[in-house]
């Protein structure tokens, strides 16, 4: 049984018990309003006692008559202005989402709440109790083995692919790259990573000079002559060796003209892809032909259904590789929440600007689900749950208003005694 089911009951009995206090403490005062009434005569001092409850009955009417007036028409008689919670639930339900948004669910006091909890240290202790983490790890897997499932249906394998091909058309590819290629010669960096390229350049020549030496022999000219004569090896030996000396020359000598001129090459190029529209074109003709080709999508459909089985089985098993990734990636998060304490700042700052700024573009939105949730109740939902809610209280106001009354009905009849009346 939830906590909710278990404090209804109780607030109901309180308000039921309460109430009947309240309507025995009228009775009793009725009873003792007789009882002093015919024995007044005999014992003068019961005028007091009659008074007390003349008094007491008065102010317990009263006030029974407006506690059940919020709710209901008293005696069942179609009194004005009877009954109204019931005849104003619009006005009533209005009213309380206007309050809820002005007053009680701010994104001021939001902000102060979640800024209250302790959102770093728990995702600490969360993420470094192995206990927890296996937990948070199981669940994350659960999450994903559900995600892929839900992959297999061929509505979602179309949309991922409309996906795809939206996002394939709309990235221009030349103008990034050509930012990219134009950032990489304006770095300092450049002449560096240049002559990096060119030694590992170098490095493959040097690896498999006997291959390319076959490959250039044969497609040298009057290969077969050369061949004939025995001269095709050291010819294209020479032919290597020539673009060994002429890459070690540019890669050692930063104001070789070859270099300069390769590098202004680059710098052509790169201006071309940023500005080019021939470059846009010519892009767009090659992601058509990409998209077109059938077998091309055939593969990837098919690389996904094999590493998405392959994630399935993994996840599903004892031990899991994917879920051990996840969970040390967890502690890695921990540990480095942990260490910088710059890093919760900001999680802890982060997290409260955003609830901060949700609440405050959505205030009215939480004002408006307040009224829509309270406009679904029906009036006599309505009366049930207030009456239930605060019912107790109104009693409270039923029996303080009989015992005032009383002492109201004696302090005026004392005053009466006082100026000689009877």
């Amino acid at each position: 049984m939830s906590a909710t089911e278990q404090t209804l009951p109780t607030k109901t009995d309180d308000y039921v018990r309460m109430r009947a206090l309240a309507t025995g403490l009228l009775l009793f005062m009725a009873l003792l309003f007789v009882v002093a009434l015919s024995q007044q005569e005999a014992h003068p001092w019961f005028a007091w006692l009659r008074a007390f409850a003349e008094a007491a009955m008065v102010g317990a009417l009263a006030d029974w008559y407006a506690v059940t007036a919020l709710f209901r028409h008293p005696l069942g008689l179609p009194i004005p202005h009877t009954a109204i919670i019931s005849g104003n639930t619009e006005r009533i339900a209005s009213n309380i989402g206007s309050l809820t948004q002005r007053k009680l669910v701010t994104p001021g006091g939001i902000a102060r709440l979640v800024g209250s909890w302790r959102i770093p240290e728990e995702l600490i202790e969360a993420l470094l109790a192995p206990e927890r983490r296996r937990a948070l790890t199981q669940e994350l897997a659960q999450v994903l083995i559900r995600a892929l499932h839900a992959s297999e249906d061929a509505a979602m394998q179309r949309m991922l692919r409309d996906v795809a091909t939206k996002v394939i058309r709309g990235v221009s590819i030349a103008p990034l790259a050509g930012r990219m290629l134009s950032g990489f010669l304006a770095s300092s960096q450049r002449d560096r990573l240049l002559n990096d390229i060119l030694s590992a350049v170098l490095e493959y020549l040097e690896a498999n000079r006997d291959y390319l030496a076959r490959t250039v022999a044969d497609k040298l000219p009057w290969s077969r002559v050369l061949s004939f004569v025995k001269l095709d090896d050291r010819v294209s030996h020479k032919v290597l060796d020539s673009v060994y000396d002429t890459l070690c020359t540019m890669r050692d000598d930063p104001h070789d003209a070859m270099r300069r001129k390769a590098i202004a090459r680059l710098d052509d190029l790169s201006q071309w892809l940023m500005h080019s529209d021939d470059a846009l074109k010519r892009e767009a003709s090659l992601k058509d032909k990409l998209l077109a080709y059938d077998t091309l999508l055939e593969f990837f459909d098919d690389s996904w259904h094999q590493l998405k089985q392959w994630m399935v089985d993994d996840l599903t098993k004892e031990p899991s590789d994917i879920r051990a990734y996840l969970d040390a990636g967890l502690a890695d998060v921990g540990r480095t929440l942990q260490r910088d304490a710059a890093l919760r700042a900001m999680l802890h700052d982060g997290v409260q600007g955003l609830v901060e700024a949700l609440a405050t573009r959505h205030s009215d939105k939480i004002g408006e689900l307040v009224a829509n949730t309270v406009r679904e109740w029906s009036p006599a939902q309505m009366v049930e749950t207030i009456e239930r809610e605060v019912g107790k209280d109104l009693q409270y106001i039923r029996i303080n208003g009989t015992i005032v009354g009383g002492l109201v009905g004696l302090l005026l009849h004392a005053l009466a005694l006082l100026m000689g009346g009877r």
